[in-house]
């Protein structure tokens, strides 16, 4: 129920301020994305929002990538942690992936074993 409220307060806050102007906002979260995504049917904005998740998911996966290539030849616990923590992140990440980025994530996985 309270997730509910959450939702309809963020979206309420959002609506304030501007959706597309939330939209262009550097710092705005996949969450808020996803959740004007959900609750808009202005093409416009949905196209917008789309292309913002698109460009996070984008980020999101290069910086785990990197970090998995950084971290790639290093022995020890945390070069293990940190090497697991971005092969999950980018499993997680493969769905909404650029079909060059799903290469990239394959490539990982296969050769993470």
């Amino acid at each position: 129920m309270s997730s509910i409220l959450d939702d309809q307060l963020r979206l309420m806050a959002l609506k304030q301020y501007g959706l597309i102007k939330s939209i262009k906002t550097p710092d705005i979260s996949e969450a808020d994305l996803t959740l004007i995504l959900k609750n808009t049917e202005n093409e416009t904005i949905e196209q917008l929002a789309t292309e913002q998740l698109q460009h996070l998911n984008s980020q999101a996966i290069q910086n785990n990538l990197n970090l998995y290539h950084k971290f790639y030849n290093l022995n020890g616990m945390a070069a293990y942690r940190a090497r697991t923590q971005s092969v999950n992140e980018l499993k997680n990440r493969y769905k909404k992936a650029s079909p060059d980025e799903k290469v990239k994530i394959l490539d990982i996985l296969y050769n993470a074993n």
